[in-house]
């Protein structure tokens, strides 16, 4: 499967010297948030599950773009998805086994980060979504949580989602995978975490 990967220079160079490329944990900004490290625990536990355990030492996985606009191109750097990197940063253009990926959308990914429910109700239809959203909040506390989880995993079905804008995750990135690479320097102000 063709993805595009967008690591920072202390990343690609990693890459380079070591001929693979892991999430470092210790230097993912996002992990250090509880509530985004719970939807980042889920992740983990669902890749497992569907496409194996990770390699020794690894706890997270890299992160990559499948579909752009339900296209599989690289990535516009000029588009707005693309404007909060800073520093120097390299688009790696890999192939990687399908059955090493595993596929979600992008869009709904955000509400597993957010710790919401997702309901079956259609976006367009206020009435059924009020609907589910009252029946959930009816669930005592244990049971919310159980069916919000088991929601969640509506993210890697394309029949429930748009798959406009899909990401891809994976434990490794091995040197050889990589079929171009791009250098590019990221002009925003660095966010504080």
């Amino acid at each position: 499967m063709r993805l595009w990967t967008i690591q920072d220079k202390a990343a690609y160079d990693d890459l380079c010297e070591k001929g693979v490329l892991h999430c470092d944990a210790a230097l993912a900004g996002w992990l250090k948030d509880d509530l985004f490290r719970k939807s980042y625990d889920w992740l983990v536990g669902e890749m497992k599950g569907r496409v194996g355990e990770p390699p020794q030492g690894v706890e997270y996985p890299v992160w990559a773009w499948y579909l752009l606009l339900g296209k599989n191109v690289k990535p516009d750097l000029r588009r707005v998805e693309f404007r909060n990197y800073v520093g120097e940063h390299y688009v790696i253009e890999a192939e990687i086994p399908d059955e090493k990926i595993l596929l979600s959308d992008e869009e709904y990914w955000h509400l597993v980060l957010n710790d919401s429910y997702f309901s079956d109700a259609p976006e367009d239809d206020d009435e059924a979504e009020e609907l589910a959203d009252k029946w959930f909040a009816g669930l005592p506390a244990q049971e919310q949580e159980q069916v919000k989880r088991e929601s969640w995993k509506k993210v890697f079905d394309k029949a429930c989602c748009p798959w406009t804008f899909v990401q891809a995750t994976f434990w490794e990135l091995r040197k050889e995978q990589i079929v171009s690479v791009r250098k590019f320097y990221g002009k925003a102000k660095p966010i504080e975490l």
